[in-house]
């Protein structure tokens, strides 16, 4: 074991309890929301939405004829952030854009219904969606790539196992990404599998944690100017900013290394023959912010 990392803890985050007031979680879900966006002129290499699209067309030679599933989209996270900044891209190359559908266990119908009005690219399925047992929702043209946004260490061993299981039973390939991305390569009509996380189990990434407590501020300042209890909560009674900060380090505790994430698909009726696997980063922001990917390709 690294001297600077420690064995995983299953713990829950103030987020996740049904006493969070709404106004807490949506303000959380959106500070994790724009940190996705967060660039710093002269340092970033990107943002984390760039560079995560980077391993996207790295990997996918064909991006245009995915559909793209969130499997556990909350009220949207940064699946509009890469819907935005993967489209760029592929139009800037005259290539058609990706579809994206956002989906979860308990719907955020209203949130995703003004985030499609903005975004042609970018719908929504209705009823609820459980991640361990996911249909197939892509037409019969497209290939499908299911991405789980900053939500897989929140799933204890069985389900994450279970989700991992009902992915690899449903493609031919796929390649798992860490800040974590997992995703499949795949023929027509195949499942494209894609997990995302912002953080690690390891002593750097917990000290880094409080820099997201200031961000906070920031978010509060431009997008909650006009509301007097994000301002009190903020400002006067730091709620907002203790919360996510106390949330972010619990789920540096609960975030898998690549060794316990590829562990999950050691199952006895799970074929994984002629899968390979590789490791990779890329630096975003030095030296607090890296995407680390782990790529599992079937040949």
């Amino acid at each position: 074991m690294n001297l600077f990392s420690w064995p995983r803890s299953q713990l829950l985050e103030i987020g996740d309890q049904s006493w969070c007031p709404s106004w807490l979680h949506r303000h959380e879900q959106l500070v994790l929301t724009q940190l996705w966006n967060l660039r710093v002129p002269g340092w970033s290499r990107g943002s984390l939405a760039t560079q995560a699209c980077a391993v996207f067309k790295e990997h996918l030679k064909d991006l245009s004829s995915y559909t793209v599933l969130d499997i556990c989209a909350g009220a949207g996270g940064p699946t509009p952030v890469l819907e935005l900044e993967l489209n760029k891209q592929l139009q800037s190359e005259g290539k058609g854009p990706v579809q994206f559908v956002l989906t979860d266990l308990y719907p955020h119908i209203s949130e995703w219904e003004r985030i499609s009005k903005k975004q042609q690219n970018v719908t929504y399925i209705e009823s609820p969606v459980d991640a361990r047992t996911v249909p197939r929702f892509a037409a019969s043209s497209k290939k499908e790539c299911r991405i789980f946004n900053i939500c897989f260490h929140h799933f204890g061993d069985e389900d994450a196992a279970g989700i991992l299981k009902n992915a690899i039973e449903s493609a031919d390939s796929f390649m798992q990404v860490m800040i974590l991305l997992i995703s499949y390569i795949s023929s027509a009509n195949s499942i494209l599998s894609s997990i995302f996380e912002i953080t690690a189990r390891d002593l750097w990434t917990c000290l880094c944690s409080p820099l997201v407590f200031f961000f906070t501020f920031f978010v509060t300042l431009v997008w909650y100017l006009d509301s007097p209890v994000h301002l009190l909560f903020t400002f006067i009674l730091p709620m907002a900013p203790l919360t996510i900060f106390v949330d972010g380090l619990i789920s540096c505790l609960r975030t898998r290394t690549a060794k316990e994430t590829w562990q999950l698909l050691d199952q006895p009726d799970l074929d994984l023959t002629n899968w390979t696997f590789h490791t990779g980063q890329k630096i975003v922001q030095f030296p607090f912010i890296t995407l680390y990917y782990h790529v599992g390709i079937k040949s």
